[in-house]
Parts: C-alpha cells; sequence; structure tokens
C-alpha cells in the first residue's frame, strides 16, 4: 500500500515540473467559471453573447418611428492584438436600420472592447425588415464580423372597423359586398342584419348614426345599433330594410361613421328590387272546329260554331275550362258566364266561381253551352265570360261568338203519275201529306202536314216535290191525286222515310 502511495506521487510531480518553465503555466484540467465561450471578437447585448453570424432581434416598432437603442459592446476575447476597420448595416432594409457610433476602427488588445448602438426605425411599410451588421476585423480565429438583424414594423395602435353579415366579411365600397334586397312591391323586406366589431386595440366610436344615401335613400331603412362605443373585439349589430313602392330597381348606401383612421366612412353598397304584387290571372279554353284547344283570353276573335240542329232539340254540350294562371296565393274571382242569346243557347253554372291557387298546379273550373234553336235558320251569340280581378288583378270581360243553324232535311219525293186524263189539265194535281210517327187515314188528322203540287203545264202535272223536314224521326208518306171532277180521292198506300239529321 505505500508502495502505492509513492508511486502516485513521483507521477504527479513529473507531470507538474513537466509542465512548468520560463513562459509556461502549469496545466490544469479545470477551466475557471468565468472563461468566454468564444475566443477571438465577439458582441455582447446585456451581458448575452452574439457570435458572428448570429440573429438578434429588435422586436416590434410601430412603422415611420424609432424603436429603442440597443448598446452592444463588441469585445475581444482572443489572446492575440486584433484591428477592426469602421462597422456598417447592408441588406434589404439597411436603411431602417440604425448604427450609432463614432468611428469603430480601432485596435483591440485582448480583453478590450469597442462600443456602439443600433436602432431599429421603420419606414411606412409594415411587415418583418431584416438588415446585417458587418465589421471588418483581423481576428485570426473569427475574421470579418457579421450579425444578422431583424424588426417587425407594426401599425400604431389604433380601433379597426370589420363589418360582417353573416360569416361573410364585407370590403368598404366593394360591389362584391354589394348587398341585394327583394320584396313585393309595397310591402317591407325582411331585414338584413349587420355585425360591426372593433378589430383594433383601441376604442371604437361609432360617431354618427348609420344612413343610407344616395337617390333611392327613401326605401331603405336602418335600425341603429344598440351600441356606438365598442372596445376591442367587442361588437354591435344594426339592420337594413328595403321598402319598395313598385318593381323599380333602387340602389343606395349605407354608411357607418367611426374614428377608424384608416376607413372613417365605411360604405356598403345597396340594391333593392321590388316583385309585382301576386295577382290572379283568367285562362278560359275550349276545343275549337279545328279540334285544337283555343285559348279565349288572346288577343284576337274567338268563335265556335254549333252546326246544324233540328228546331227545338239540342246540341252536344261546349265544354269550357277556366282556369286561374296567376301567381301562387291569389283567387281568381269568377262573376259569371252569359250569352246574348238565351233562346238558342243555354249555359249551365259554373262549377265554382272562386279560384284559389295554392301550389304550383292552376286550379279550374268548367261550364258548357248547349245550342237549341227554336226554328229554323241561323242562329248567333255572344258568350261573355266575366271576373273581377281575372285581368292581373283588375276585372275581365273574355268572348266567344257562337253559332249554330236551325236545321232542315229537305226530301224529293217522287210518285207514279195518274192516268186519270183530269189531274194532269188545270183544277187537276197531286196532295202529298206526311206524318212523323205514325201513318194516318185523312188530311184532317193531328201532325199532318199536306203539300199541293198542281197541273201547270205541258201533257202531265209534276209528279214530284220536296218537303222540308224539321225534326229527326221516322215520316209516313201517302199521295193521292185530284181533279175537277174527281176531288175525293183516296190516299196511296203509305210510305217512310226515316230522317236522323239536317241535311247540309
Amino acid at each position: 500500500m505505500f508502495l502505492k502511495i509513492q508511486l502516485l506521487l513521483i507521477y504527479f510531480l513529473f507531470i507538474f515540473f513537466s509542465c512548468t518553465g520560463e513562459g509556461k503555466s502549469p496545466f490544469f484540467f479545470f477551466p475557471s467559471s468565468d472563461s468566454p465561450s468564444v475566443h477571438g471578437i465577439v458582441l455582447k447585448e446585456s451581458g448575452k453573447e452574439y457570435p458572428s453570424g448570429s440573429t438578434f432581434v429588435l422586436g416590434n416598432v410601430i412603422r415611420n418611428t424609432q424603436g429603442q437603442s440597443i448598446q452592444f459592446r463588441l469585445v475581444n476575447q482572443g489572446s492575440s492584438v486584433v484591428n477592426i476597420g469602421d462597422g456598417s448595416i447592408i441588406g434589404t432594409n439597411s436603411s431602417e436600420f440604425l448604427l450609432i457610433a463614432s468611428n469603430l476602427t480601432s485596435t483591440l488588445e485582448p480583453g478590450d472592447y469597442k462600443e456602439f448602438e443600433i436602432q431599429f426605425s421603420p419606414d411606412n411599410t409594415l411587415g418583418v425588415k431584416t438588415g446585417m451588421f458587418t465589421i471588418n476585423s483581423d481576428d485570426p480565429v473569427v475574421g470579418n464580423y457579421s450579425l444578422k438583424l431583424t424588426g417587425t414594423s407594426i401599425p400604431a395602435p389604433a380601433p379597426r372597423i370589420e363589418v360582417k353579415i353573416s360569416s361573410t366579411i364585407l370590403t368598404d365600397n366593394s360591389s362584391g359586398s354589394r348587398q341585394s334586397f327583394s320584396t313585393q312591391e309595397n310591402t317591407q323586406s325582411t331585414p338584413k342584419t349587420f355585425t360591426v366589431k372593433n378589430t383594433g386595440n383601441l376604442n371604437l366610436n361609432l360617431i354618427n348614426p348609420i344612413d343610407a344615401q344616395g337617390s333611392d335613400n327613401a326605401y331603405f331603412s336602418v335600425t341603429q345599433p344598440s351600441k356606438t362605443t365598442l372596445a376591442p373585439n367587442e361588437s354591435t349589430t344594426f339592420t337594413i330594410r328595403f321598402n319598395p313602392n313598385n318593381t323599380t330597381v333602387r340602389n343606395a348606401i349605407a354608411q357607418i361613421y367611426t374614428d377608424d383612421p384608416n376607413i372613417p366612412v365605411f360604405r356598403v353598397l345597396l340594391e333593392g328590387t321590388g316583385t309585382p304584387t301576386p295577382v290572379p290571372k283568367i285562362e278560359i279554353t275550349y276545343v275549337n272546329n279545328s279540334s285544337v284547344t283555343e285559348n279565349a283570353t288572346l288577343p284576337g276573335l274567338h268563335s265556335f260554331n254549333f252546326g246544324s240542329i233540328f228546331p227545338n232539340s239540342s246540341s252536344s254540350s261546349k265544354t269550357f275550362i277556366i282556369k286561374n294562371v296567376g301567381d301562387i296565393g291569389t283567387t281568381l274571382n269568377i262573376s259569371g258566364a252569359t250569352v246574348s242569346d238565351s233562346t238558342n243557347f243555354t249555359v249551365s253554372s259554373i262549377s265554382s266561381l272562386s279560384l284559389a291557387k295554392n301550389s304550383g298546379t292552376d286550379p279550374a273550373a268548367t261550364f258548357t253551352v248547349t245550342f237549341n234553336p227554336i226554328s229554323i235558320g241561323n242562329q248567333t251569340a255572344t258568350l261573355t265570360i266575366s271576373s273581377t280581378n281575372g285581368a292581373s288583378g283588375n276585372t275581365s270581360n273574355n268572348t266567344v261568338e257562337l253559332s249554330g243553324l236551325g236545321g232542315k232535311r229537305d226530301v224529293l219525293l217522287s210518285w207514279s203519275s195518274s192516268k186519270e186524263k183530269g189531274v194532269h189539265q188545270t183544277g187537276g194535281g197531286y196532295i202529298l201529306c206526311y206524318k212523323k210517327t205514325s201513318s194516318f187515314n185523312t188530311a184532317m188528322e193531328t201532325g199532318v202536314s199536306c203539300l199541293t203540287v198542281p197541273y201547270v203545264s205541258g201533257p202531265y202535272a209534276p209528279n214530284s216535290v220536296t218537303a222540308t223536314l224539321s225534326s229527326a224521326g221516322t215520316y209516313y208518306f201517302r199521295v193521292k191525286a185530284y181533279s175537277q171532277l174527281n176531288t175525293a180521292a183516296n190516299f196511296s198506300t203509305a210510305f217512310t222515310l226515316t230522317v236522323t239529321s239536317p241535311g247540309p
């Protein structure tokens, strides 16, 4: 054990004396706590070292103002004498970083230093600015020194207005932020709610009531916000309505007056359109004589011909359809349908005089017209369909010209000539009698009509005649000859003819 201690002592003494001598210092394994971390020239600020190539942040400074001057100390922490030149600031925004110092050119002994200041003075533009402080030196370790500089130019504290509708942020006086209104004329639109927010860092004051400007401003009404002073991040709301009196497009500008230095008057473009008042509209259709559906409410002449109908009988009914083709939410009020000749034409009642339109389907009503002539000949009448509001809210009267023929069937009847000579002389001829439905024996029976066919000239009396029949049915015909000498001749055997319709 003693031998080991002696060996260790001899070894320590060897190391100690081998590291001493003239111009040398003993070798120490543990450096002192205040030894510099950088050997050579280095910048120090508030005791912190910034080796060459480091970055120093000068913080936020309001644009167009000067920030705080930062004091730096350039220290020679090396073991050699270092000669330095004058410093300078270079880079994109070098003019916004001020070097405050007399000429820095000097010779620094080890441990010597040189002091100077740098100040960030941003111009009017906002954002991060950069530069670089440089100084030439002959430091064998560091060489030329450089320090990157950054600073942020910020706006001055101020209120800032933000206007939103729903989640959309509006832009002052921008067509892209135009607000459109649409409502029925002579009504008031649903209000649009606008939110005003202070996004700045000072109180925002609404210094005047919000108003609408422009030639159409009277058609827009503003409900004022409940607050006129907004702390940072605080909001308030106001509303605008559109009040049209017709369908003309109206334009105005809503103006919000505040003490925001950038936008003292925030403008929102307004556009309003009045939509027409919902009105009913009548449409009357029928199938015309060309089998085409015709709209009797369109301009022009509208007509229908029932054709030829035997007197005292009725045609097939013609159906007319009335619809409310107007706006949803309206009711068409029908006054009625009439004809100028109710003797020969008959109009039915209308299935409904009130047509309420509650959806996209057009409600309808119907009525019919029949032709029932009481005599032979042409008959005409004007059909008029009236409403109190069918002409876009006004009274309407639409007409259809009706016509028909009280018809007949002309039947040419002939028979064999009589052999009696007196028939073919003056005072002679034939009598043709006929009756509908049943036969007869004498001309005096009820329902019997007779036609006299007298001798006129020539060798024979006429043996034919045209009978005009005024109704459909089976007719019984009998003929007899007569002369001055024979006035009581008998009728021939009856013959029949069935008539179904009038002739052309």
